[in-house]
């Protein structure tokens, strides 16, 4: 019995010796700030025991009493490994690197590849989620604006929501110079340009003139954990003709192994319209019956105040993580409600994420998974235009008139039984008919309303498994499914030109419908094999794959001006005794299959070459040589690390000198290679469209050079990323009127040579670096110059791109102008006639809608518990044209032509047609009516398009707050849009009527630019 206790007695003591453990306690912070990181994850290395940081960036870690190793990982962050102290009462005290700042830094590039950045040949920049929701806008892409080198963002006029148009490293194409956008590594499909192109805002038979926003819009910006901008072809070459413009790389959040996070963020804005027309009240109407204001002195009331409301943007998301080492998850769910500064506009926005991140079999096999729903609800998303924008008839409205008196916008009509439009000039029952100018601006908002719904779902699924430590197959594939309805209601009573429809003796003006309904379905997916290898002092990280992209786009369109019964907006309610005005069905396939390879070959990590190749075989160039072998392009890059091959100066940190080249495809328009018939309002028409003289067609090819430099300086607090950069954009497809005698009278051609070359600077300055106060500086800078070096004369002079007077012209450039100028005579004087007014000469050219430089400057300033951003930005050179101000002009309603009354006229040198000089200054009215509106002098019309302007401004607070389970909290004041210093345009030149290639720097009538102002509230437990 003796025996057997002391065997007891020393397998207890075993036991407890094995099962000794020890405390580890630490805290982690930013070592660029030395602020406090929560929610940073903390594991001992080949356990699954581990845990993460709290509120104060402070843990607490149970770990054997051994020799044990901790990794430190954050997003953001380089991943550190530490061996633990063996002494129990050692805190540990952590610093973690910020990736922007740390050599070893990785980045996201093409096709999801992660890459050193110091192995990259191209230019790349990134921004993190918390600098897109410091100060949130719905479409995240705006946040964008100024923060990266390289890019220009202009918005459409069209409210919360609407869409974007970017552009990387100039304008290239007559199709689209979009670029790629890519979410965790997977292409998706944005919607093309919308909006309305020419003065009218809406054909008479078109329906997709207003803009119906993208789908970048729909994403929701506290789900975003980094945008890494891929700005040449070079850099996105292995996308192929989808990069050719660049690609803009988005990186979703996803769960974390350790304990479960909540994330909760609520914002409210609240938006006021910012710089206005600047309108007149000081003379009245020319006469009782006119449309114009040049009438006598007096003092007239302002019909725009109080027109517009105070808009309202509450934007709220909640989003729950965690997980285990085995398997983590990631959920949220974003609300968006707006109330917009138009009267009765409303956006409604709901947002549901969920992504799986699960390794199996001792993480040989890991699975990567995600979904992201959308829907929204608008109504009366503003538009553009003279025909349904209300702003026409609220800045013209003749001054003398009670505006007042047209609030309630309808009256009773007895001879038709039905309440219509009543405005100064418009009563049906009274004969006044108005003209297309104007209508009462509430009317147009309450009988001339639009309703779109959006549903969109991003799926995504990726399998990788690890053949060897080295070597990887990764099978990927995502659909993004889009759904869209979007209709108008024009009430019986609509001013005539865009009402319904009557036939005499039958059928009276009942209103009319419009009817947009379309969906696509873009499905892609791709098969991978990647590996890195180290031989000596060789390493080799190299990709080979291949992919499918299918792309389906269907829809109806419907424009029916004949109802037959008055203002019931029906499928069914339409007048059968007359052919329908428009109804058309549209159907788009198509489909790119494509081989490619990357390797990336490093000496060292002193010297890279990066080589890429890809072969496409596009479904739009059937029946053309290229339907066997495709189109084959390829990329190279050669990056030396000069701070590790030569010995700098002590103040050089790091210092590196890139140079690559890259080829790019891209395919045709579809059914152009074999064009189809068409079927509209029931009438099969046939094709009269074709190659010119069957020619085959060819892809479009672009040829790009960059020179690059990256430093960094005294100690890292200098960075510095400076580009050269030129593109050779050849073999444009282009569909034009064909000459009298050809079989088709529309042809599709090849042509063109369009080269774009600049500099691009991106340099960042830790100012102040203590330990309780930090201010970190940065500017980005971008210049940019394009000319168009070959035409094919089949285009003739001149080939326009939209209907905004946008032009392609040899030796000009893309955004060039083209339009009515002022007739002068042999010296340039202007040439009046004997009233005063100046003539008009021919067309020429007016200047070019794109700015000379771009230049962002960002700030970030904290003071313990304190932050404070401020962001500015400008653009110079370039031009825009105002129809809205050539209109307020011509018809008497500007402060311009009141200032010039007050003058006793314009101040312009003229001659007369027989060379006499004209004595004293132009009559105003004479010089304004000659410049006009859409058909005047434009040249009258144009403006400078510099403008410098206080982006945002936000100010942070960390509060003090001590509960249970809440890990921090932050509130903080913000502001966007705040005020310009310096605009000479008279709108805000970074707003366009449309988003398409052609419609860029041209206002008519679209709302005004916001002002906003806002509280945003965050909090993690």
């Amino acid at each position: 019995m003796k025996k057997i206790m002391l065997c007891f007695v020393f397998l207890i003591q075993c036991l407890m010796l094995l099962g000794q453990t020890r405390s580890i306690q630490g805290k982690v912070s930013d070592q660029t700030d030395g602020q406090a990181l929560p929610g940073v994850s903390v594991k001992v290395v080949g356990t699954t025991t581990g845990t993460s940081t709290n509120g104060e960036g402070r843990f607490n870690l149970q770990v054997p009493d051994s020799t044990v190793t901790l990794e430190i990982s954050f997003v953001g962050y380089t991943t550190q490994k530490i061996v633990a102290p063996t002494s129990r009462t050692t805190p540990l005290i952590i610093a973690m690197v910020p990736t922007e700042s740390a050599l070893d830094e990785v980045v996201v590039t093409a096709l999801g590849i992660e890459r050193k950045a110091k192995s990259l040949t191209y230019s790349t920049q990134v921004v993190k989620g918390d600098e897109l929701t410091r100060v949130k806008d719905v479409n995240p892409m705006n946040n964008l604006t100024g923060r990266i080198s390289g890019l220009q963002i202009n918005r459409s006029s069209s409210g919360m929501g609407g869409s974007v148009n970017i552009v990387l490293r100039g304008m290239k194409s007559n199709r689209s110079n979009q670029p790629l956008y890519v979410v965790d590594g997977l292409p998706i499909t944005n919607t093309a340009g919308s909006g309305s192109e020419g003065a009218f805002g809406s054909a008479t038979n078109q329906v997709n003139a207003t803009d119906k926003g993208d789908i970048l819009s729909t994403l929701n910006a506290d789900d975003i954990a980094s945008i890494n901008v891929l700005k040449g072809a070079s850099a996105s070459a292995l996308y192929g003709s989808q990069g050719a413009n660049g690609a803009i790389m988005i990186t979703t959040k996803k769960g974390a192994a350790g304990r479960m996070r909540l994330d909760i963020s609520s914002g409210i804005t609240i938006d006021k319209p910012f710089y206005l027309p600047k309108l007149q009240y000081k003379y009245g109407q020319s006469t009782p019956d006119s449309e114009e204001s040049w009438g006598e002195a007096g003092s007239f009331s302002d019909p725009v105040k109080g027109f517009y409301n105070t808009g309202t943007t509450f934007i709220n998301s909640v989003s729950f993580s965690g997980g285990t080492e085995k398997m983590q998850n990631y959920f949220s769910y974003g609300n968006t409600t707006n109330k917009g500064i138009l009267p009765t506009n409303t956006f409604d926005q709901h947002t549901v994420s969920l992504r799986n991140n699960s390794n199996f079999f001792d993480n040989k096999l890991t699975f990567d998974g995600s979904l992201m729903y959308s829907y929204q609800k608008i109504h009366n998303r503003p538009s553009s235009g003279l025909y349904f924008s209300p702003l026409s008839g609220l800045y013209m409205f003749p001054r003398g008139q009670d505006f007042d008196k047209y609030r309630n916008y309808e009256y009773y009509s007895s001879a038709r039984n039905l309440y219509l439009q009543d405005w100064w000039n418009i009563n049906a029952d009274a004969g006044l008919t108005g003209t297309h100018h104007q209508q009462n601006p509430f009317w147009a908002l309450h009988r001339n309303p639009t309703d779109q719904n959006r549903n969109n779902i991003i799926g995504q699924a990726q399998l990788r498994y690890n053949i060897t430590d080295w070597l990887n197959v990764t099978a990927r594939g995502t659909i993004n499914k889009r759904w869209d309805k979007w209709q108008r209601k024009v009430y019986a009573g609509t001013q005539g030109v865009i009402s319904g429809e009557t036939i005499a003796g039958v059928l009276d003006d009942n209103g009319r419908y419009q009817r947009d309904d379309g969906e696509s379905t873009a499905l892609y997916g791709d098969l991978l094999i990647n590996g890195n290898r180290q031989f000596g002092d060789w390493n080799l990280t190299f990709t080979a794959g291949t992919s499918i992209n299918d792309l389906r786009e269907s829809g109806w369109q419907l424009d029916q001006r004949r109802l037959a019964i008055a203002n019931t907006f029906l499928l069914s309610n339409i007048y059968r005794n007359s052919p329908i005005t428009t109804l058309r069905e549209t159907a788009t396939k198509r489909q790119v299959q494509s081989l490619f390879g990357s390797a990336n070959i490093g000496y060292q990590e002193k010297v890279y070459v990066d080589l890429t190749a890809r072969n496409d075989w596009s479904s739009t160039l059937a029946f053309t040589p290229n339907t066997t072998k495709g189109y084959f392009y390829w990329s190279a890059g050669l990056t030396t690390i000069l701070s590790e091959l030569i010995t700098l100066p002590t103040f050089i940190n790091y210092s590196k000198l890139r140079f690559s080249y890259a080829q790019v495809g891209n395919d045709v328009a579809a059914f152009s290679t074999f064009p189809v018939n068409t079927l509209a309002t029931g009438t099969l028409t046939a094709n009269v469209s074709g190659p010119y003289k069957g020619l085959p067609l060819k892809p479009e090819i672009s040829r790009s050079f960059e020179l690059g430099y990256e430093g960094r300086f005294f100690n890292d607090r200098v960075n510095l990323d400076f580009a050269l950069y030129k593109t050779n954009t050849k073999n444009q497809y282009f569909s034009y009127e064909g000459p009298v005698g050809v079989v088709n009278t529309t042809v599709f051609l090849n042509a063109g040579n369009v080269e774009n070359k600049g500099m691009e600077i991106a340099l960042g300055v830790d100012a102040i670096k203590t330990e309780n106060f930090t201010w970190n500086t940065g500017i980005n800078f971008t210049a940019n110059r394009n000319k168009i070096l070959e035409l094919a004369e089949n285009l003739g002079e001149r080939y326009a791109i939209g209907g905004n007077f946008n032009v392609l012209r040899l030796g000009g450039s893309f955004g060039d102008f083209w339009g009515r100028t002022f007739l002068r005579d042999a010296n340039g004087t202007l040439i009046v006639d004997d009233e005063g007014r100046p003539q008009g000469g021919p067309d020429g050219y007016l200047g070019n809608n794109n700015p000379k430089s771009i230049i962002g400057w960002n700030n970030t300033l904290r003071y313990k518990d304190f932050s404070f951003s401020l962001s500015i930005d400008g653009r110079f050179g370039g031009q825009v044209i105002s129809i809205t101000q050539g209109y307020l002009n011509s018809f008497g309603v500007s402060q311009e032509s009141a200032d010039a009354r007050d003058r006793g006229g314009v101040d312009v040198p003229a001659v007369k047609a027989d060379g006499t000089a004209w004595e004293g200054l132009l009559p105003a009215q004479a010089y304004y009516s000659a410049i006009g509106n859409r058909d005047g002098i434009i040249e009258g019309q144009i403006y400078d398009a510099t403008n410098i302007r206080l982006r945002e401004i936000s100010l942070g607070y960390k509060l003090p707050i001590r509960w249970k389970g809440l890990q921090n909290a932050t509130l903080s004041l913000n502001g966007r849009n705040l005020f310009f210093f310096k605009n000479d345009a008279p709108y805000d030149p970074e707003l366009n009527t449309t988003t398409g290639v052609g419609g860029q720097g041209y206002d008519i009538f679209g709302l005004p630019t916001t002002r906003s102002f806002g509280l945003t509230l965050k909090a993690s437990f």
